[in-house]
Order: C-alpha cells, then structure tokens, then sequence
C-alpha cells in the first residue's frame, strides 16, 4: 500500500538567491507552501547570507544558524508562522474536507480571514442552483421562471437600499442575514406594497437556496435556522358565518362543490377555461394548476 496523500500542504522556508549569488550578500528568506505543483510563497522580511541558512534545519523546514546574532528570535518568528499557518489549515480540512486550495492557503499565508462561503455571490448561487434543479426536470418552467424574477426584484433591493456588498447588487452568501431578509420584506411592503403572500412566495427561492448553501458548509446551521423563519406567519381569520376562510391550500369538499356549480351556470367563457384547468388538475392527483397553463 502505497503513502497516503497529504490533504494539505505542509510550510517550510527556503532562501531566494539566484544562480550566481553573491557570498557577502543577504538574501530574502520565504515561507512556501507548494500546492499541485505550484509554490506559493511569501517573504518573511528577514534576510541572511548563504552561509548562515541550513535548509535542513527544523527538521527540514530551513532554519537561520546559530552563528548569527538574534537567530533564536528569528527562528521562534519562523517557526510562529509555519505553525499558525499549519494549524490554519487543518482546522480548515476538518470543517471543510478537501476543500483546500490555493485560496485558502493564501488567506491563511496573509493573515486574512478565510471566508467560509469562498466568496461566491448569493444571487449567482441561487440562479446556478434554479438552472440545475430545471435542467433535472425537478422544477417546472413557472417556477423556474418565478425564481429568475423573485431574484431580480432581490438585487433592486440591494441596489435601492445600499444592501449590497462587494457590488451594488451583491452580496456573499456568508453575508445573507435574519436581519437583511427582515429588512427585503419591510421594503417589500413599503415600497412594493406587496401582500404578505406574495412576499412569502418570493421568499422561497432565497431561503432554499441558504438551505442549499447551509448543506454545502457555507452558512452556518444557526443562521440557517433562523433564516427558515423569516416566512411572514397568516393571521387566522374568520368568515361571518363563523366557516374558516380558505387558506390558499385546499379546498373543503363543499367548496368543491360550491364551484363545480359555478361552473355549470358560468357564461364567460374565458373563466370556465380557468376553472376547467383547475379541475384537471385536482382530478390529475394534484398536478400545479401553474404546470398546467404552462403546458
């Protein structure tokens, strides 16, 4: 059995010198990390001489000789960096397995914050995942097209309202907050004005796209969470005759009824068109009375 890959690079430092160098001359030493065949380097800002670098010192990693003055200083400042950029990495392979990669080692090499959603758009995210789910026939065409258009009044929020971040009409997907989508259904309301079904319905392709993203490791499970409860909750009400109004879900066997017989006595026959349409669908086992006009 042959040895197992290391799923991230390990650092070590080398000195940059070129091929005729000078022997009283100091160099620049580089921390390196070498990522499918690639080196990424950066300089540590620390300089000596050919002869005082022992490449195999530190077990391997390169080290500063002792002969040169301050060199357990500089040493313990190599080593401090290697270490952390190391550390770095693992934890980053234990939360996100195999997903190391040149970005992610250079965040870690400048000491930036790594983002967890790899800095990819949420609205991009979103499209990309409605034009697969289509393409796998698991949406139909209204839907497909529903979500395209939810999508786009999103980013005329962010432009509007100056929600965007890393452009007008964007955002990071890590940046999808309880309190931006609280904010997109005030404006909703306000500006759009908008019913609170409707906004509950635009707010679908946005909050199954943080599910999808939550799956994948780009949001957290908590804010999550609480994203998946942001849906506007329907007040109940009732009828005079004390009967429960009609949900928008189902109808009860007498409202059935009840329009089967309107049907039957209805003159306009554009609206009978409708209702027969309704009919085949509840008749086709509940097939979307939206799929049916699209066909």
């Amino acid at each position: 059995m042959g040895r197992q890959k290391r799923p991230f690079p390990l650092g070590h430092f080398r000195l940059r010198y070129p091929k005729n160098y000078d022997k009283a001359k100091a160099y620049p030493i580089e921390i390196e990390y070498i990522f499918g065949g690639r080196a990424l380097l950066r300089s540590m800002n620390i300089s000596v001489t050919i002869a005082d670098w022992n490449p195999n010192g530190n077990n391997g990693r390169g080290e500063i000789r002792a002969s040169v003055p301050d060199s357990v200083r500089f040493n313990n400042l190599l080593l401090a960096k290697v270490n952390k950029v190391d550390a770095g990495l693992n934890e980053y392979h234990l939360k996100f397995p195999g997903q190391v990669n040149e970005e992610v080692i250079s965040a870690f090499l400048d000491d930036k914050m790594t983002r967890r959603d790899k800095g990819e758009d949420f609205v991009e995210f979103v499209l990309k995942r409605l034009a697969s789910e289509y393409n796998r026939n698991k949406i139909g065409y209204s839907r497909y097209k529903n979500g395209q258009s939810a999508m786009n009044i999103f980013q005329q929020f962010l432009r509007a309202t100056g929600n965007g971040t890393h452009k007008s009409d964007g955002l990071y997907i890590g940046e999808v907050t309880p309190e931006l989508i609280d904010k997109y259904i005030k404006w909703r309301r306000d500006f759009k004005n908008n019913s609170d079904a409707t906004i509950n319905h635009s707010l679908t392709p946005i909050l199954k796209g943080c599910e999808a993203a939550c799956k994948m490791g780009l949001i957290d499970l908590e804010i999550n969470a609480m994203l998946q409860d942001m849906r506007i909750q329907e007040k109940a009400t009732l009828e005079s005759e004390g009967e429960k109004e009609f949900d928008g879900h189902s109808l009860s066997k007498e409202q059935l009824a009840q329009l089967v017989g309107f049907y039957n006595n209805d003159t306009e026959p554009r609206r009978k068109e409708y209702i027969e349409m309704f009919l085949f669908a509840f008749h086709a086992c509940g097939l979307r009375i939206v799929d049916v006009m699209t066909l």
